[in-house]
């Protein structure tokens, strides 16, 4: 009798909270915007837009700090509001071509990756290019140079820089600190009915300080309603005093089906009270490293799989979150089930509910892996050991690392043995000073030749360094394998459309590659054209080393002489020389 009338009462709680909880938990809709509504426009045609990537959305060591609105090469972009072209940006990577507009009402908008600017800024970044002899130029052309009003053509969609694919990279940042925010919350015409979905569950078990113990991943399954639950039952015991949780999931706009764009919110809820939230509302750029901490790095280094943490490592500062209490992490008992809530929105409010329960079964003893150090975030670590030294600031962790090194015979080439410093399943936030000395004796005229390289990843890709006191030291931002290298190679330069006879041809282009890429400390590919022994301008691809001239009144008809000069981080030269005919 005891037994069913227990039954009961589980069966009649759990249908209570089960129905209510959509109602209780509706993600910030009663909550004023303290944004101005109807002010921005959308800076595309709304016809055919798709929403390709999200405010806050995850990405390789950095949230995304905009939107992305994708569409061809060559669509037209419009100012979002009246203002004026504060700034002008072009790079190799990064945003590519970029303009940046500040309007009246104590916002700037961003525009990146640009194929084009509106003909009057074109002519004048173009002059500034040639006067500064530079393709990467950044601009302040004053208040009153380029005016702009609402609804006004700026430039044509591209994909320069660092972008994958035709699309307008579109920011919105306060003015006085440039401080970002979430351009959908402005109240831009985007349909969004859809709500994320839920992929998986990953739960640690954690120490009692945060630290992860073992963890193990769940699959979850779609139910009636915007609810999830666990496969194979939604009651779990788990062998542990305290637990954390993870969620993969991904959101889509309406009519959207090709992109996984990221959530708006997640929040954590342990027995109806809310002890866990975050949320993609705004961001400083100065904090967006601390990803690395609100991500399961380990997990996404090892599968590609985007975790997002309901709960704080001890380091992570990340002011992105809106509420955490006990840190997120939950307790359990051995006598009474606690019942998990996980609460995923998208910016238009719509949900996505997993639920579950959870009680602490028999706990097993705490096992730490074999390790040499151990070394807290909170404090700066100097490890020496036969010609390694790593130097760890304060706060370059997120939490405590049970540090692991060892050494391997040298690869092929090498100049040291290969350094395993610990792996790189461990993220930094600062960089480190890494320092390794060769084992055998390098010539003084080659000193300036050796480099550190990272061999991790498809290729080894050089960190730089320089010779200091008989070793090779740089900056390092992630751990893993090294060792130290000389590089004497000259750098390829390779004609892509280049001939003798040029007469009638747009433009000239050449691919640009080393035997090296590069990262961190060390510079990428540095080049200079002339014709004629004045300076031209080369359009620099970065993403597919592609140099590019495109022909104008600059290059006269008849003969003339191309001299093209690449030069690697190590200084190695290479030169092309062609005489050709316009």
């Amino acid at each position: 009798m005891r037994i069913t009338n227990w039954l009961v009462t589980f069966t009649w709680l759990y249908v209570v909270i089960y129905v209510t909880t959509l109602k209780n938990y509706a993600p910030y809709r009663e909550e004023p915007s303290p944004y101005p509504k109807n002010y921005f426009r959308l800076p595309v045609d709304a016809q055919n837009l798709r929403l390709s990537g999200t405010f806050g959305e995850l990405r390789p060591n950095h949230f995304h700090t905009g939107i992305d609105l994708s569409g061809n090469i060559g669509q037209p972009i419009y100012a979002a509001a009246e203002g004026y072209v504060y700034r002008i940006r072009v790079q190799e990577g990064g945003y590519g071509n970029a303009l940046y507009i500040r309007h009246p009402n104590g916002y700037t908008t961003v525009y990146a990756h640009l194929h084009r600017f509106k003909p009057e800024i074109a002519r004048y970044v173009k002059a500034e290019q040639y006067r500064r002899e530079s393709f990467e130029v950044d601009l302040y052309p004053g208040e009153r140079a380029f005016p702009i009003k609402k609804g006004e053509q700026i430039g044509l969609m591209g994909n320069s820089g660092s972008s994958e694919g035709p699309h307008l990279h579109f920011e919105i940042r306060r003015t006085k600190d440039q401080k970002l925010f979430n351009p959908l919350l402005f109240n831009l015409p985007i349909a969004d009915k859809d709500a994320p979905e839920l992929l998986a569950l990953k739960i640690y078990y954690l120490n009692d300080r945060r630290e992860t113990i073992a963890d193990q991943i769940l699959s979850v399954e779609r139910r009636p309603n915007g609810n999830y639950g666990l496969k194979g039952g939604d009651t779990l015991m788990l062998p542990a005093w305290r637990v954390g949780f993870a969620l993969q999931a991904f959101d889509r706009a309406t009519g959207n089906t090709f992109n996984k764009n990221g959530l708006f919110s997640l929040r954590l809820f342990a027995d109806e009270q809310q002890i866990f939230g975050w949320r993609a509302q705004e961001l400083d750029f100065d904090e967006t490293r601390y990803i690395n901490a609100h991500i399961d790095y380990a997990e996404y280094k090892r599968s590609g799989m985007w975790f997002q943490r309901c709960y704080l490592l001890a380091g992570d500062r990340l002011s992105m979150y809106e509420y955490t209490s006990n840190f997120g992490v939950v307790p359990l008992y051995q006598n009474r089930l606690t019942f998990v809530s996980l609460l995923a929105a998208d910016a238009y409010g719509n949900p996505a509910v997993l639920r579950f329960w959870v009680r602490r079964g028999d706990v097993q003893p705490i096992v730490f892996s074999p390790h040499q150090r151990q070394l807290s975030w909170e404090t700066s670590h100097r490890i020496e050991i036969d010609g390694f030294a790593l130097h760890i600031p304060a706060s370059a962790l997120y939490e405590t690392l049970y540090f692991q090194y060892m050494v391997s015979p040298p690869l092929r080439g090498g100049l040291t043995p290969t350094h395993h410093v610990h792996n790189d399943n461990t993220p930094l936030h600062r960089y480190c000073t890494l320092s390794l000395r060769p084992i055998v004796e390098i010539p003084p005229l080659l000193t300036s030749k050796a480099l550190i390289l990272y061999l991790e990843g498809k290729r080894p890709e050089s960190v730089g360094g320089r010779w200091v006191n008989g070793a090779v030291e740089t900056r390092i931002r992630e751990l893993g394998r090294y060792a130290v290298f000389v590089d004497t190679v000259a750098p390829t330069i390779q004609p892509v459309a280049f001939s003798a006879n040029m007469r009638g041809k747009a433009f000239m282009a050449f691919a640009i590659s080393d035997n090296f890429s590069t990262k961190d400390s060390a510079r990428p590919l540095r080049y200079r054209a002339t014709v004629d022994g004045k300076w031209i301008l080369f359009e620099f691809d970065r993403k597919n080393g592609l140099l590019t001239h495109h022909f104008d009144e600059g290059i006269a008809p008849g003969k003339h002489s191309l001299r093209l000069v690449v030069i690697d981080d190590r200084d190695n030269v290479a030169v092309f020389e062609q005489s050709f005919v316009r």
